[in-house]
């Protein structure tokens, strides 16, 4: 895979220190060793790749990537399942996260009147099928081939195969546009942002989800925490960094927190090595449950304690 040198800051331009050396690809299998930077500049602390695949190799990141929609992408052993089924769900009622799940669920929007929905790199069209259901028109923008056709199958929703500016242009405007777990992953974060903002309406919505580089997970495993997935994340965001990038594009009264209702599934991602069936898909056992809930409840008594200690920043900003 051809890679470049990413030896400054995406931010600010300084230099960065080194973070990580020497990570694998111990979730979907890419050759090579990878390095994260953080910057030096205590007023910005960007954490990103170096190097970086380039833009015509970057799809090479993702040839054994859980293809969106395909079944298996993560199993369980059968009592793993079980132990899971029941435990899960009492973990998240008595760490009274419902509704907070239920607003995660979709992307913080359930309470706002319905209108014309964009989702940026829509995956396998869950999170349209749900907005849909509450009155949304819903669209979707996808790079991945057989996302779109699971999509387009399975969903019978409009899905646009292809970078995000090649939208036609006389396309109606949105109300919103979310991009959840999309951001880290795209060499040019503000380029993508000054897009989203030109397929928005005045007074339009942005709502960005993105795993937080300053989480209680981060700062527990380390090299090991699931949200650094070398070499598909390129930039690793705070809420910090985060309204760094979404002012530059332009955008206006933002507001960024941290949430914790997804620690269970970095509890449960966030070790080496990660068994694999021989095609590819991810087998957690019942250890790798009790690791999630575990984490899950800990991560929620830090959260009660420190806001900007969740796992993932959510972030929403207006044209």
């Amino acid at each position: 895979m051809a890679v470049e040198a990413q030896p400054l800051c995406y931010l600010c331009g300084n230099s960065g220190e080194m973070l990580y050396n020497g990570l694998e690809d111990n979730l979907f299998g890419v050759p090579g060793k990878w390095s994260f930077k953080k910057c030096s500049n205590p007023n910005c602390r960007h954490i990103w790749l170096d190097p970086v695949p380039t833009r015509d190799n970057i799809d090479k990141a993702y040839q054994n990537y859980y293809t969106h929609g395909q079944p298996g992408a993560a199993q369980y052993t059968l009592l793993a399942r079980i132990v899971r089924s029941i435990l899960h769900p009492v973990s998240i009622y008595l760490l009274r996260m419902r509704n907070e799940r239920k607003r995660y669920k979709y992307m913080f929007l359930g309470e706002m009147p319905a209108g014309r929905l964009l989702e940026v790199g829509c995956g396998n069209g869950k999170r349209l099928v749900r907005m849909q259901a509450l009155g949304w028109e819903v669209m979707g923008q996808e790079v991945d081939v057989l996302a779109v056709k699971h999509v387009n199958d399975n969903c019978k929703i409009r899905v646009h195969l292809g970078p995000l500016e090649t939208l036609p242009a006389n396309i109606e405007k949105f109300d919103v546009v979310i991009m959840s777990h999309v951001i880290e992953h795209v060499h040019d974060p503000i380029e993508l942002l000054i897009t989203c903002r030109h397929f928005l309406k005045e007074n339009g919505l942005l709502v960005i989800m993105t795993p937080n580089a300053a989480s209680y997970g981060h700062r527990k495993f380390g090299k090991f925490w699931r949200g650094l997935e070398p070499p598909r994340h390129l930039h690793l965001f705070t809420c910090n960094t985060l309204a760094q990038i979404v002012n530059a594009a332009g955008f206006k009264q933002q507001r960024c927190k941290t949430i914790a209702v997804g620690a269970n599934g970095i509890g449960q991602g966030s070790r080496l090595p990660i068994r694999q069936t021989a095609g590819g898909s991810r087998i957690f056992t019942v250890r790798d449950v009790l690791r999630g809930i575990w984490f899950q409840v800990a991560a929620a008594r830090i959260y009660n304690k420190v806001k900007d200690s969740g796992e993932e920043c959510v972030l929403k900003a207006y044209k």
